[in-house]
């Protein structure tokens, strides 16, 4: 006869689902506590889900679909045990994610222009916004501003060398006729897409501008400092040479020559055309090197100033105008976060040597050009 109690029969087993459950949580917390200096690399990877997902979902509903997804994994998060890794990660990652789609959400809605519906032909007038020279291949690029409401509050369009007129800069008001089209989409898929480039740039259409350019009002000051150089080494070095130094120099890549492009793109060599971490770090080591070699020429600075300090913070001055004047592309704000991480590790006697200056130049720049990352340039940097 069974001595057991009837009542012991409707008491939980002692491996119940709960106690599994509860046995999984402790092997997943001990595994993240093993791996606890890596778990900050992930903090981009949960924006970047959330910029993600805001290219991928085709519609307002999907958008605010995820952001909610993303909010109640956080929410589920918060019923795990506190003091967890794992319900902490869970939070963060939900937060971080629906703020990931949020913040591309509102760039889209602040600075996206909307395409033109159609090709017109149309008289422009408006004010110059951006001028950039293609002289390998002898046109000149502007950005127009049109006066006309009913036209994209930017444009694109492209002239001739030999049709521009006099005056013609940032600031300059011109009136001439163009057939414009909206920005053109991937002609495959996967390909380049500028239409979402051009959307993100505030370009609602692109075009040639046919000569005569009317010049109503003519551009004030100086060009950019940028423009300048470009053009000061495309007039001093001969045809071929003049356009790679350029690039080296200012970033602009505008006066390589297509068959000198392709050659380095099939040599592996292209890479070398676009600021990045060889140029910057280059610049900021030269930096630092003269300014310790000058500093030590005085006795009183060599024994009683920080001269390391000092020198860093020159060399980091230096690499933020650098990349401010070569354009402060992906690569080159990257490269720029790395070493100033770097520079700030060492002025505090940390490591600074890690991962971590990967992550937070990727954070950096998807917390301003949440659209970077659909581009190629991102994707190989991070």
């Amino acid at each position: 006869m069974d001595a057991t109690p009837p009542s012991m029969a409707f008491e939980p087993r002692q491996t119940s689902v709960r106690t599994r459950a509860n046995g999984v949580l402790a092997r997943v917390e001990q595994w993240l506590e093993g791996e606890r200096e890596q778990i900050a690399l992930w903090v981009p990877v949960a924006i970047g889900t959330g910029v993600a997902a805001w290219f991928v979902l085709p519609a307002r509903v999907d958008w605010l679909a995820f952001c909610c997804a993303a909010l109640a994994l956080a929410a589920l998060g918060l019923t795990l045990p506190a003091g967890g890794r794992l319900r902490a990660m869970m939070v963060a990652g939900g937060m971080l994610a629906c703020a990931g789609c949020l913040l591309v959400w509102g760039k889209a809605a602040m600075v996206g222009d909307p395409p033109l519906p159609r090709p017109v032909f149309v008289e422009v007038t408006g004010r110059v916004t951006g001028v950039q020279r293609l002289a390998a291949q002898k046109i000149v690029r502007i950005r127009v501003q049109p006066m006309d409401a009913q036209l994209p509050r930017g444009i694109r369009v492209n002239l001739n060398e030999d049709a521009v007129p006099a005056g013609l800069g940032a600031g300059a008001l011109i009136r001439f006729r163009s057939r414009l089209m909206p920005p053109a989409p991937a002609a495959i898929p996967g390909g380049f897409d500028f239409a979402s480039r051009a959307y993100f740039s505030g370009i609602g259409a692109t075009g040639r501008a046919l000569p005569p350019i009317a010049m109503l009002e003519p551009a004030r000051g100086s060009p950019p400092l940028r423009a300048r150089a470009f053009s000061h080494v495309m007039g001093q070095l001969d045809e071929g040479s003049d356009g790679i130094a350029a690039a080296l120099l200012t970033g602009d890549q505008s006066g390589i020559s297509e068959a000198d492009a392709e050659a380095m793109r099939r040599s592996g060599l292209a890479h070398l055309l676009s600021i990045s971490g060889l140029h910057v770090t280059a610049l900021i080591g030269a930096v630092i090197f003269l300014l310790l070699r000058l500093m030590a020429l005085s006795r009183r600075a060599a024994l009683d100033l920080p001269l390391m300090l000092i020198a860093a913070t020159g060399g980091a001055a230096a690499g933020i105008a650098y990349t401010i004047f070569s354009g402060a592309a992906v690569p080159t704000i990257r490269s720029c976060v790395g070493a100033l991480l770097v520079l700030g590790g060492l002025a505090l006697g940390r490591d600074a040597v890690t991962l971590r200056l990967v992550a937070t130049g990727a954070i950096v720049v998807l917390a301003f050009w949440p659209e970077a990352l659909m581009g190629p340039s991102f994707q190989m940097s991070f």
